[in-house]
């Protein structure tokens, strides 16, 4: 759909090494179709608007690549590991090992501005009549 194969998620998986072998390339195939039907439920235009191209490919492709590796890094969902006397927490981005689109990436894909604030609280629809001048 969106061009994403095996050797496009290892291109992209910088610092992570990925065995090759056609068990894993299944495996990463099959990751990929999940993030890229992810992907198009929640923004429904955007396979049109990559075939009208208002929308790069290889944006679409990059958030997919993200997506897919997300879920590599760490596919058991290890929030921190301890060995001996060493121990480390992972980034909490990663510690779900859950394919899912970021709120940042869903207003990328859906051009839609990403505000500080988030939703919009509250909208005045007019003015109150002690507000307006006085003729």
């Amino acid at each position: 759909m969106y061009e994403v194969t095996a050797a496009t998620i290892r291109d992209h998986a910088y610092g992570i090494d990925i065995p090759a072998g056609a068990d894993i390339d299944t495996q990463l195939g099959t990751q990929i179709i999940k993030a890229e039907a992810l992907l198009n439920f929640k923004v429904p235009t955007l396979e049109a608007r990559v075939t009208a191209g208002t929308i790069a490919l290889t944006l679409v492709q990059g958030v997919v690549c993200d997506m897919v590796l997300r879920v590599v890094k760490n596919p058991m969902s290890l929030r921190s590991f301890g060995v001996d006397d060493g121990q480390a927490t992972i980034d909490n981005t990663a510690s779900t090992g859950a394919m899912y689109l970021s709120v940042d990436e869903e207003a990328l894909m859906a051009a839609l501005p990403v505000h500080a604030y988030g939703a919009v609280r509250s909208i005045r629809l007019g003015v109150p009549a002690w507000r307006l001048p006085r003729a």
